[in-house]
C-alpha cells in the first residue's frame, strides 16, 4: 500500500524530494511548507467533508497503473498518496471545490501509468481554472464534460510516439461545491457509490458492454463477475474516434452520506453487499481512514488481480457531531508541534 506523500498549494505535480518527511512538511520550489488544519468552523459553514485515499498494486501486477488526487481545488490540501490524516474542507462555506478522482491507466507497463497521471492532473488542473462554473451545479456539469474532454486530447497527442501507442485511461470523479449538490464525471469501469442510511446505490454507469447488460437487469452481479466480456471497455480517456462521450450528472448530497470512487481492481474483489457493509459503519470523521484501508485490503485478499485504488468521502453536520471539533482541534496543536520540532531540527 502506498503511504506518506502530501502536496500542498501544487496540486497539479509530484511532490518534491522532501515529500516523504511524514507528510508535515513538503519542500516546493526549495521552502519547507507547514499543513495546516483549519479547525475552526464558520457561521456560514453547513458540512464538513471528511475525506482519504488509498492505492495497493495487487497482487499479480508489477507497477500500479492506478492513479488518484483529493482536495481542495487551489485550496491549501490535495493529496495524491494518504497523508497524516484524511483531510476536511468545509462545504457551503465558500471555500474552495472539494474534487476526488480516481483513474485507472490502460495499455500496459508504463503507457497506462502515464496515462492515468496526465489523467487526474489534466481534470484537476482544467477544473482548477473554472472555479466560477463550479459554484453552480448545471455549469459544473459542463465543466467537468469539459476538462475530460481536455484531458482526452492531451492522452491522445501523447499516445503519437510508439512508447506510448494505445494508452487510455478510465476516470471517475466527484466534484463538492457547495453543501447541496455534488457534480459526477465518469469514462470507462471505475466506479462511483454512495451509501445513504446503509443502502448503497452506484451513481455512475459502467461504460462498458457488461455494465449495459447488468444496468438493463439481462444479468446479474454474479453473471458479470464471470462473463467473457467482463474487461472490455467501450469509453475511455485517449479515444481517438469520434464515439468520445463522457457521463456526467448531479446528486443531491445529505449529511451521513459516504461516497466511495474506486478502480475496478476493487469492485472485482467485493461484492456490493461488502462494499455496503463498510461504508455503512462510516459515521465519523475516525472512521474514514480504516474503512479505506478495509476496503483496498478485503479487495486484495479476495483477488488482487489487479490494481486496487480506494477515494472515501464522509458527508458529515458539524452541529451534530460533538467530537469532531475537539478532534481537529487536538490534530491542529499535534501538527504545529511536530511542525516546530522539524524546524528545530533543520536549524544549521
Amino acid at each position: 500500500m502506498s503511504f506518506g506523500r502530501e502536496i500542498l498549494d501544487e496540486p497539479f505535480g509530484r511532490a518534491g524530494p522532501a515529500a516523504g518527511r511524514s507528510g508535515v512538511e513538503t519542500e516546493l520550489n526549495g521552502r519547507l511548507r507547514p499543513v495546516t488544519f483549519d479547525a475552526t468552523p464558520t457561521m456560514e459553514s453547513k458540512l464538513y467533508l471528511f475525506f482519504d485515499g488509498l492505492t495497493d498494486v495487487g497482487l499479480r501486477r508489477l507497477n500500479n497503473e492506478d492513479a488518484w488526487w483529493i482536495g481542495e481545488l487551489g485550496g491549501r490540501h490535495c493529496f495524491m498518496e494518504p497523508g497524516l490524516a484524511p483531510l476536511h474542507v468545509l462545504l457551503g462555506s465558500g471555500g474552495a471545490p472539494a474534487l476526488l478522482l480516481v483513474s485507472d491507466g490502460v495499455g500496459g507497463a508504463n503507457a497506462g501509468e502515464v496515462a492515468s497521471q496526465m489523467a487526474v492532473n489534466s481534470v484537476s488542473r482544467e477544473l482548477f481554472r473554472a472555479p466560477a462554473a463550479l459554484a453552480d451545479a448545471q455549469t459544473a456539469r459542463q465543466a467537468i464534460r469539459a476538462a475530460l474532454q481536455a484531458a482526452n486530447t492531451a492522452i491522445i497527442a501523447q499516445a503519437a510516439s510508439p512508447e506510448f501507442d494505445g494508452m487510455g485511461a478510465t476516470l471517475s470523479l466527484l466534484c463538492f461545491a457547495g453543501a447541496r449538490e455534488v457534480c459526477w464525471g465518469q469514462l470507462g469501469d471505475s466506479r462511483i457509490y454512495v451509501c445513504r442510511q446503509g443502502q448503497l446505490r452506484q451513481i455512475s454507469r459502467d461504460q462498458s458492454p457488461v455494465g449495459r447488460l447488468r444496468q438493463e437487469g439481462k444479468i446479474s452481479e454474479a453473471d458479470a463477475r464471470c462473463h467473457p466480456l467482463r474487461n472490455q471497455i467501450d469509453q475511455s480517456l485517449g479515444e481517438p474516434s469520434n464515439q468520445f462521450r463522457p457521463d456526467a450528472g448531479i446528486e443531491s448530497i445529505q449529511p451521513g452520506d459516504v461516497y466511495l470512487v474506486c478502480s475496478d481492481g476493487l469492485s472485482d474483489g467485493l461484492w456490493d453487499r461488502e462494499i455496503a457493509e463498510i461504508l455503512a459503519e462510516v459515521r465519523t470523521m475516525a472512521d474514514v481512514r480504516p474503512a479505506v484501508q478495509r476496503l483496498v485490503g478485503l479487495a486484495k485478499q479476495a483477488s488482487g488481480r489487479d490494481n486496487i485504488t480506494a477515494v472515501l468521502g464522509l458527508v458529515a453536520d458539524p452541529a451534530v457531531s460533538g467530537t469532531t471539533q475537539n478532534w481537529l482541534t487536538k490534530m491542529h496543536r499535534l501538527v504545529r508541534r511536530w511542525v516546530s520540532a522539524d524546524r528545530r531540527i533543520l536549524r544549521p
